[in-house]
């Protein structure tokens, strides 16, 4: 099929950036003809092409984001007579794109969300929030693939090294109040005490005012000496292979691929309940830990896995192999397959 995938600015460093670069070269990998365009040549080619130009250069056309949909809904694309399928690719929960400030742009997207002919959505639980939205589209759930850090371990049934380690990491893009990096360190704090040897380390943006705060309750806590706000790093495999497990406390993702990444090095989780899309990837005592958001249970939750070697081993193993079995590259790319080939 000849696919358009169009993302407005694809150099913006964040992790959607990547995912989209990565869903078109599959795409590509298996035959298809893609082309991945950013605004002004999108436009210039099928938006705006010109009289009789571009009509039907696509098959099918991947708008990925809310910016994406609502360009194509204000060019006035979906009352073309030929056009192509469209597919909306939503890398965050619906309500992600929303913003209190902005409620003529929330009218534009909400317009736009229920004119493309299919929409992908990361995570099952998303799908209620979207239909109340949307009516439309048909609804296709499917994540985002397993991603490869740099290297990964040599035997894919290597186990990091929790046995001799007593790391606690949240590897995140910043330090920020959606990534709620505070419940972190005051649950942390409520069981330190009990857990001498054990420390956190926070990776990410790390010049945020929100990271400021976080450095201000760490020093109020007396814990300077054992949360370290890391910021960025070159070397996610070594900051997997050195954690014990990893700790997700945000409140708001697309589909988090740090639980991903650390399966691959059979480390479980502690996420919290108010994270929209967790129950896809952490089965609760299976795959990880889902607590609930007050500090309290968040830190009975830390120390569950902090006690308890063996607990450990058992949810990042079985974690590892959930990983394996749902989010692997050619798994993903086959669900798109289904999709593409339910558009014809």
């Amino acid at each position: 099929m000849r696919i358009a995938v169009y993302k407005d600015n694809l150099s913006t460093g964040r992790g959607a950036d990547g995912a989209v670069r990565n869903f078109a070269a599959g795409l590509g990998e298996r035959g298809h003809d893609v082309a991945l365009m950013e605004k002004a040549k999108f436009f210039a080619r099928v938006l705006d092409p010109g009289e009789g130009a571009g009509a039907n250069d696509f098959d099918v056309i991947v708008a990925t984001g809310s910016n994406e949909i609502v360009d194509m809904d204000m060019a006035g694309y979906f009352s073309r007579p030929h056009r192509a399928k469209v597919v909306l690719q939503l890398h965050l929960a619906p309500r992600g794109f929303f913003k209190w400030k902005h409620p003529l742009r929330n009218r534009r997207i909400r317009a736009a969300f229920d004119k493309p002919d299919a929409v992908q959505l990361l995570c099952s639980s998303y799908e209620p929030e979207f239909r109340r939205m949307a009516s439309h589209p048909r609804i296709f759930i499917i994540g985002n693939n397993a991603p490869a850090i740099n290297s990964q371990p040599s035997d894919p049934n290597q186990q990091s090294s929790t046995v001799n380690s007593y790391t606690i990491l949240y590897p995140a893009a910043t330090v920020n109040r959606v990534k709620n990096q505070k419940l972190l360190i005051r649950a942390f704090a409520l069981v330190a005490d009990e857990f001498p040897e054990w420390k956190v380390r926070l990776l990410g943006k790390d010049t945020t005012s929100y990271a400021e705060s976080c450095r201000r309750l760490i020093a109020r806590k007396g814990l300077a000496s054992r949360i370290e706000i890391a910021g960025f790093t070159s070397s996610l495999v070594s900051e997997y292979s050195a954690a014990a497990f990893i700790a997700f406390p945000s409140t708001l993702e697309g589909f988090p691929l740090a639980l991903l990444e650390a399966a691959r090095f059979a480390l479980p989780a502690v996420a919290q309940k108010d994270l929209p899309g967790v129950s896809d990837i952490i089965q609760d005592g299976e795959t990880g830990i889902v607590a609930d958001a007050s500090t309290a249970a968040y830190a009975a939750a830390l120390r569950s896995l902090m006690s308890d070697e063996a607990l450990r081993r058992r949810l990042g193993e079985n974690a590892r192999r959930l990983c394996a079995e749902r989010y692997s590259r050619e798994q993903i790319l086959d669900q798109w397959e289904n999709l593409l080939a339910q558009l014809k």
